[in-house]
Order: structure tokens, then sequence, then C-alpha cells
């Protein structure tokens, strides 16, 4: 079976999807990865789709680089999967619009005024959205939807795409590379007494520093934790904003290889997420047996099981966060139950291989019936 990949240059969680699938793909099929190195326009891409001439084209998050309306043109021409890993397929990235209950048509978009939504020019989320479902409504009966979440799933189900073959297939991770690391608060020069946390963010400004909690966790650690415990650590692994705390020593960009070390070292990971989808850092910190106190938001709960792998919190809530964090530094024995439980739990649902299988049957049987 010839496989094409198709996804954007950003490399964030869509990304590191498209190839984990495709290092898991080509040990049975021949498949082909885009973009690889520049970034093509609609027309480069539609003749290097026709040059490698795939069975099935499965498609990612190729709209930050190129127009939606890509997904009716290859459609039209192939077998096609689309993965959406955030809102855009129905809405925007926007923090808004990732819990929004008006993206079936976006007209009553919170972000635009009353009056505004009389005047279309005006209303340009309507517009998009509009347009977006003009792409829907045209694409062909042979067109899956795989979502990473159930949370996802749910969400385009009361859309235009219900028509469509709606599947659900959970991220998955290398667990052989993400494990827990004894050797990990000597080799970071941090004391094995030490009560540390870890935060990870691949940031990509403000707009996704907001959603990825940061300023809830820096007022719940100010508030809460450190009056509580004065000399907590905590790793701000990644780019973006940091907040300006002396507890809080700004890692920077680390890779896939050795970030499993900063999981290890925490006594607890913390995803204050206000919007997500199913985010990989929370697989990797229960990989590496580190209890997780998280955002109840979008999809994760479906990877922290509440008060046996960790502790989800309402999303934005400090006071929550921090009593939490709290609770939890408090008792050893519980933080240390609740991360033999989250290695469980992703060895169960979360293992890479277990994701590529499940991929690799239904691309199978999609081409079997080919396209038509």
């Amino acid at each position: 079976m010839r496989i094409a990949i198709v996804n954007e240059q950003w490399t964030a969680g869509a990304t590191r999807c498209a190839r984990d699938l495709q290092r898991g793909l080509e040990a049975n099929h021949a498949v082909r990865y885009f973009p690889n190195g520049r970034t093509l326009t609609v027309e480069e891409q539609l003749h290097a789709l026709e040059e490698f001439h795939p069975d099935v084209v499965h498609l990612h998050s190729y709209y930050g680089d190129l127009p939606y309306s890509f997904l009716g043109e290859v459609a039209m021409r192939y077998t096609t999967v689309l993965t959406p890993h955030d809102p855009r397929p129905i809405g925007s990235t926007l923090l808004k619009c990732w819990n929004c209950e008006e993206y079936r048509t976006c007209f009553r978009c919170p972000m635009v005024g009353r009056l505004k939504r009389y005047t279309l020019f005006q209303h340009e989320y309507f517009r998009e959205r509009l347009a977006k479902r003009r792409v829907h409504d045209r694409l062909p009966e042979t067109t899956t939807i795989v979502c990473v979440s159930d949370w996802m799933r749910e969400r385009m189900m009361k859309t235009e795409l219900a028509r469509l073959r709606m599947e659900r297939i959970h991220n998955g991770i290398d667990l052989a590379l993400f494990q827990r690391d004894a050797n990990a608060r000597g080799a970071l020069g941090i004391p094995a007494g030490a009560r540390v946390l870890t935060f990870v963010a691949h940031h990509s400004g403000w707009s996704l520093d907001e959603r990825k909690g940061g300023a809830v966790l820096a007022r719940a650690l100010a508030e809460v934790v450190i009056p509580r415990f004065p000399d907590v650590v905590v790793l701000a692994v990644g780019g973006g904003m940091i907040p300006n705390l002396p507890n809080i020593r700004p890692i920077g960009f680390v890779s896939p290889e050795n970030v499993a070390r900063y999981y290890s070292a925490a006594d607890i990971f913390v995803a204050p997420s206000l919007a997500d989808n199913l985010p990989y850092t929370v697989l990797e910190a229960m990989a590496c047996q580190v209890p997780v106190v998280a955002s109840r938001v979008g999809g994760i709960p479906e990877e922290v099981e509440d008060n046996v792998t960790g502790r989800l919190v309402t999303p934005g809530s400090w006071q929550e966060l921090g009593a939490a964090l709290v609770s939890l530094l408090e008792n050893q024995e519980e933080m240390a139950a609740m991360g033999r439980a989250g290695r469980s739990r992703t060895e169960q649902l979360f293992e890479l291989s277990n994701c590529v299988r499940k991929y690799d049957a239904l691309l199978t049987s999609l081409a079997a019936d080919g396209f038509s």
C-alpha cells in the first residue's frame, strides 16, 4: 500500500503524530511524508501526490501552510483521511474557539458583536466557517475523519461532518523512550529530597502561552504552593513566556530523547491548560511514573484518571490547581501510587505500536475498498 501523509511545517503535536505514523507504517508500506523541506503550493503538492500515486492520503494539520480547500481537492482524487489535532476544521486556534458551543455555524461567535454579526463582511469567523462548510458538503463518502480524542470526535459529530465515517484513535507514545530515569535528579543537580514540579509546553507566542495555562500556574504557585513549600522547584521546559518567580528554572527546548529526565525528576507534572485536545506531555509524564495534576478540559480526562493517576481541576482555577498540588506534595505515598498507576494506564491504552496498528488496519481497509 502507498500512503501519503500531508502535514504542516510547524513542529507541534500534529507533526509528532504524523512522523510517528510515518515511521511505524514504513515497516509494511511505502510511505511518503509531505512537506519534506520547503512548504509546497497547492499545485506543487497535488503534482507531488500525482507522481507518488498513493492509495490513501492522510491529512493532518496541512491547513497551517495550505488553504483549507485543499482537503476538497485531495478528497476528489484519492481515498482521504483527515486527523484534526485542533479546532481549525470547524473554527480557529484562538482560545475561545476550543470550547465554544457556536462552532456549528460560528454566526453567534462570542468574539463578534451582535450588530456586526449581521454585516457579513465584518463577520470573518462566520465567513470562514461557511467556506469550510462548503468544502465539507462536497466531500465524497470515501472521506474518513479520525480524531485523537473522544472529545474532538463528539464535537465533529455535531457538525455537517457527521455524515462521514468518524473514528477515534488515541495518540501513542514510545514506552521504551519514556520511562522513569532513577538518576534524573542527580544528573540535573536537584537534591533528592526536594519537591519538584515540571511544566512542559511548546510555545509559539502569547496565544499558545495563554492556552497552556502558564498564567494560571504562576498564580497557583505564588498564592498557594510557594507559601506552603517555599523551596519548591519548578522545571519549565519549552519556549515562550516563563512566570517571573524565583522557584522557576527555565529549561528551554529539550529533545524528545532527553525530556524523560525532566519528567522523572518531578514529584508532579502540571498541565493547567485552558483548552487542549490530547496532549502528548501528559502521556509522557504518566509513562515516566509521574502523577499528573491537569485541567478537566478537552481530551485530558481520557488520559488522566482522576484520583488514580493524578488530579483533575477546573480549568482556569488557580485555587483548585494550587490546592491539588499542595495536597499531593504532602503525601509521598499517594504520589508514588499514582505514578505507578499512570505507567500502567499508558501501557494499556497509549502504547505507540497499538496506535500504529490501528491506523494500519484502518488505512488498509480503506485502500481495499478503493476510491470511487
